[in-house]
């Protein structure tokens, strides 16, 4: 069988010559003498312009930004509640029987993630850490911390955007200054995650079929004719419409091998139907398999911008992954753990509380928060094992 590049190996492959062809250029022509620091798999560039832009967007509008990085400490308040209850409460379902836990687990390309994930999630991290740290940067300015760079940086495959602070102003501010520029870059994921979804909804319709991730080598689809592949989509089952993974599975549950079935493909904006034959599930010999892979999001939905099967399915994935991940940093970076920002969000209102042991108390609660999240990795590994989504 001849050999052939995946849309995932072409774009790493990319990768791996652009941070080639970068790292030349900056030594051949000392782009670190104008603020470009580049070293194999990490770049970052220094700003002056950004610095400005902070200082400029902060000055334009004061008062609404006051009222929103006043609004950001609410959000960030329920966030970190929802952060310590909800990972608290999986860490209780994985111990006790009052319910199903939830994995929890580290991105890990390959790993963890699949590798045809990589060019949404690379969309998804740029957009939210972007914002993130833009949000910081204009509340800090805001409140007259000083920003002393700012910023675009990249390690390997993960681009973003930093504003580094002066941690001495920080610490010299009042609690409410130190909260609220604390709590815009969670705050502003928070808003993206419901911006994001609000669109979805507009630009798409229910599903309409299953998704198609990977077709099997040799299996019932790549024998029937069509070529299909990744993104097309299985609209029915002998005549009957399957809209949902639900529907197809209860369709094909009691099916078992060498049984032909008429299936309606979307292939290419249009519908074919297509004949296979079942063949034995290797887990299950006597269960029949139509030699497919539905992955995390196992529907299609339809776009209704007109655009074409392939555009519309790229485009929602892009989008679910900016949504998936901005919702996921609001309550992540809101947990109480260094150097999370919901660390100094819960310990700069403790410390006004407390006479002695500051330093005691700080290191109570990262310890209390690295136990639950680590027990949670480790339970996660102990039931699940290792998996990808």
């Amino acid at each position: 069988m001849a050999f052939s590049f995946t849309p995932e190996m072409i774009f790493l492959i990319e990768f791996a010559v652009f941070w080639v062809a970068l790292y030349i250029i900056a030594h051949i022509f000392h782009l670190n003498n104008h603020g470009l620091e580049v070293k194999p798999g990490y770049f970052m560039y220094r700003s002056k312009a950004l610095n400005s832009f902070l200082d400029n967007l902060a000055k334009r509008w004061p008062l609404g930004w006051k009222v929103l990085s006043n609004m950001g400490i609410a959000f960030s308040v329920g966030l970190l509640v929802y952060s310590v209850y909800s990972l608290g409460n999986n860490l209780l379902r994985f111990l006790f029987p009052i319910g199903q836990a939830a994995p929890v687990f580290p991105v890990v390309f390959g790993l963890t993630i699949r590798l045809y994930w990589f060019p949404y999630f690379f969309a998804a991290v740029s957009i939210v850490f972007l914002t993130h740290e833009l949000a910081h940067g204009v509340v800090a300015r805001l409140e007259n911390i000083p920003v002393l760079s700012s910023g675009i940086l990249a390690v390997l495959v993960l681009f973003g955007a930093f504003v580094e602070l002066d941690e001495k102003e920080i610490e010299k501010s009042s609690l409410l200054a130190r909260l609220r520029m604390l709590a815009a870059g969670s705050s502003t994921n928070l808003v993206t995650a419901l911006l994001v979804f609000s669109l979805m909804t507009g630009l798409f319709t229910p599903p309409a079929g299953v998704l198609i991730y990977n077709v099997t080598p040799d299996g019932p689809l790549a024998k029937s004719g069509l070529d299909v592949q990744q993104w097309d989509v299985i609209q029915a089952v002998n005549g009957t419409d399957i809209l949902t993974y639900n529907q197809y599975s209860d369709y094909v549950k009691n099916i078992g091998p060498n049984v032909t079935l008429t299936l309606t493909i979307l292939h290419a904006n249009q519908r074919q139907n297509i004949t296979v034959l079942t063949a034995p599930n290797p887990e299950n010999s006597s269960k029949g398999r139509v030699g497919f892979e539905a992955g995390f999001i196992p529907v299609y939905y339809p776009n209704r911008l007109g655009l074409d099967q392939y555009t519309g399915v790229n485009l929602y994935l892009t989008l679910f992954w900016i949504y998936l991940l901005a919702s996921s940093v609001a309550v992540f970076n809101m947990f109480p753990l260094y150097p999370l920002d919901g660390e100094r969000v819960l310990y700069y209102p403790l410390e006004r509380l407390v006479k002695k042991r500051k330093r005691e108390l700080r290191v109570a609660l990262n310890a209390i928060a690295l136990g639950i999240l680590a027990t949670n990795m480790i339970l996660t590994l102990w039931n699940f094992g290792l998996f990808s989504i």
